[in-house]
């Protein structure tokens, strides 16, 4: 029979609604809210509240809303509580019903502002500590690498250093001449241009465009791409001074010790390798190669360097003398042919086609880079890079697409401190959820065979075995269990 057509009828009360029936089961924020323990943030803020005014509102159902922000994507705060009344999940988790009052979304800038970065940097290692419980991390190799997050700002809106912080002492003593300002130029270089809209933020020159903004610098464990460590920094601030830093907070966190890093060329600085060997690790580190006058069929490494001398010796068995005591280019020597005996040199041909003669730069710390080159072998190399593009190079193209990472959401570098801890929490988050996934599907698979075995038993114990085998496949057609046909056959 055909039914009625469909009508929406609004009713002025509505009884026996319950969210958590309406709420499917496989719902992410319901694995979420079993995995994730909140009660920690109310301890953690109870110090950043007074003990007169109004209630504020529950700093758990903050934090739940602050990663809702970054789990669907949401463009800012406000839209976030436009769609909070129009999502049942989204009430359910941060424990509202249909008709609660909800809070505006000044609410969440006043709490991430009172709170700091450090309430979040709590959060993030509570995921981390469950992910080590879980068995996510090998903890020895890592990854690490940064990637650049524009600021909420135009590049055209940069200017001197000194007109920007003078206009932010003016403000202040005008609003109140009580307050000293946050920034002085004492840290600050003169020649350097800030942006008035986010004077945190620094220019980048990345290829041939000036971009403004902040950087991340991640650590990555090699198992399962779980992120242990994390540091933001603005543009200005090279990737391969926070290599050390990044090495110290991943073996904090995660009670490990680390036996290979792995990174870019951005981190291939002597200074680093120092470091790393001093840890006793073993770097994965390219660097750049030094720079050789003339293009030739001889490379550098065809060069036996004497250390007695300080001399190269060349294929032809004359020296290449140093040339300079102070370092070209700040931290390379430069080694130089006789001209006399390089245009009489019969394998001229095959190493040096200049005008002059033939020139070899050496770093001062060559010693050093040596090691690093020759600690592992090419193929163990090679399987680490690939690894990188996978890993490391993969979690930020993860957070790119899905939790918008290159958009700065908040301007100031505490501010975006709190958007790059909250992201990795997520993405850690989410692996954690995964695993739990999988783990049930193993469960069921072991219990379906521990059924199966249990009852192919008793059916050797039964009387009735035609009844019992009927009844068998029937279970396996409603795929209740999974049984061995030809050890039911032998019953018959």
């Amino acid at each position: 029979m055909l039914g009625c057509k469909q009508q929406r009828n609004p009713k002025l009360f509505y009884s026996f609604i319950n969210l958590d029936e309406r709420i499917r089961p496989d719902n992410p924020l319901r694995k979420i809210h079993d995995i994730i323990d909140f009660s920690f943030v109310r301890p953690q803020v109870k110090n950043f509240y007074g003990n007169r005014g109004n209630p504020s509102i529950d700093p758990i159902v903050l934090m739940k809303l602050m990663l809702i922000l970054f789990l669907e994507n949401i463009p800012s705060e406000r839209e976030l509580m436009r769609r909070l009344p129009e999502r049942l999940d989204w009430l359910w988790f941060c424990q509202y019903d249909l008709d609660s009052e909800l809070p505006d979304h000044s609410v969440l800038s006043k709490a991430r502002r009172r709170w700091g970065p450090e309430i979040f940097r709590t959060f993030f290692q509570n995921i981390l500590t469950q992910c080590i419980k879980a068995g996510l991390l090998d903890g020895e190799v890592i990854h690490i690498d940064s990637s650049m997050i524009h600021a909420n700002a135009s590049v055209d809106s940069l200017k001197p250093a000194f007109a920007v912080l003078a206009d932010n002492v003016y403000q202040k003593l005008e609003a109140d001449s009580s307050k000293l300002p946050e920034r002085s130029l004492d840290n600050i270089d003169i020649q350097t241009k800030l942006s008035p809209t986010d004077p945190d933020a620094r220019c980048r020159v990345k290829g041939s465009q000036k971009v403004l903004g902040y950087q991340e610098h991640r650590c990555v464990d090699d198992a399962n791409g779980i992120i242990t460590a994390t540091i933001t920094t603005d543009a200005s601030v090279h990737e391969g001074e926070t290599l050390e830093e990044l090495i110290e907070i991943h073996e904090s966190n995660t009670q490990s010790k680390v036996s290979t890093a792995v990174a870019d060329k951005a981190y291939g600085r002597a200074e680093n390798y120092k470091k790393v060997k001093a840890k006793n690790i073993t770097p994965c580190i390219a660097h750049k190669k030094s720079r050789s006058c003339g293009k030739g069929k001889f490379s550098r490494d065809d060069f036996q360097y004497d250390s007695a001398k300080d001399c190269y010796i060349c294929p032809n068995g004359k020296e290449l003398k140093r040339q300079t005591r102070k370092p070209v280019n700040r931290n390379e020597h430069m080694y130089k042919a006789s001209r006399k005996d390089c245009q009489r040199c019969p394998l001229r041909a095959n190493c040096y086609n200049g005008k002059y003669s033939k020139r070899i730069y050496r770093h001062e710390d060559q010693d050093i880079i040596d090691w690093a080159d020759n600690c592992m072998s090419k193929t163990r190399r090679r399987y680490f890079m690939g690894r990188r593009r996978a890993v490391v190079e993969g979690s930020f193209g993860d957070a790119a697409n899905n939790h918008g990472y290159k958009r700065s959401r908040w301007r100031g570098l505490e501010r975006i401190t709190i958007q790059n801890l909250l992201i990795s929490s997520i993405q850690n988050l989410r692996k954690l959820i995964a695993t739990s996934n999988r783990a049930g599907h193993k469960l069921a698979a072991t219990m379906n065979v521990y059924l199966s075995n249990l009852i192919f038993i008793r059916v050797l114990q039964c009387l009735h075995l035609k009844t019992a085998i009927r009844s068998l496949f029937r279970m396996q057609k409603m795929n209740l269990l999974s049984l061995d046909v030809d050890r039911i056959m032998i019953l018959s």
